[in-house]
């Protein structure tokens, strides 16, 4: 039999145990921040895996300029659409980072403005989206990649920044999960 491997998290108020662990001990009145935090890791992971991703697609951009583009803004679709998830996580519970805007607003400009509303000249959010990150309005996109930079019309932003923000939202989190172990949530 092939062992299985996962996560159980349980509703307001119910013990979990099993023969493998104990996942949540409430006591009194159940308090779950530390759950939509644990939700989040995989999106930290993820961020961190991406940028790793990006940055040696794009120092091949060199000699593989087509594919390397195309593969540059899969990259930084999957890269932006895991920060502006660690972005939203992290907003529900009053952690706010002034990069967080700027994550969901490059995150819709490559999923959606690059695809289904790609011809929608008179999409309110996109032509806010467009404002934001400054595309000249000739331009439906603009989007250009080095190995230590995206840039998105005129806004750059530095891998720098991205890992930076990436420690930030780890920093947030080990202290929410560090309380809901003191206060025996978890173990």
């Amino acid at each position: 039999m092939v062992k299985k491997w996962g996560i159980k998290i349980s509703k307001k108020g119910q013990d979990i145990s099993d023969e493998i662990v104990k996942i949540i001990k409430p006591q009194g009145e159940s308090q779950t921040a530390h759950i939509q935090y644990i939700l989040v890791l995989p999106y930290i992971v993820g961020a961190k895996k991406q940028v790793d991703r990006y940055q040696k697609v794009a120092s091949t951009l060199g000699r593989t300029q087509l594919n390397g583009v195309l593969v540059c803004i899969h990259e930084v679709s999957c890269l932006f659409e895991d920060l502006s998830t660690i972005a939203i996580y992290s907003e529900l519970y009053g952690k706010s980072n002034d990069l967080n805007d700027l994550w969901r607003d490059i995150r819709n400009h490559i999923r959606h403005d690059f695809r289904e509303e790609f011809d929608d000249v008179n999409d309110n959010r996109k032509i806010e989206r467009a404002k934001n990150l400054k595309l000249t309005p000739k331009l439906q996109a603009d989007i250009g990649f080095t190995p230590d930079s995206i840039k998105i019309g005129t806004v750059t932003v530095e891998i720098q920044q991205i890992i930076n923000y990436i420690k930030w939202a780890e920093d947030v989190m080990a202290k929410v999960l560090n309380e809901a172990k003191k206060k025996s949530y978890i173990k």
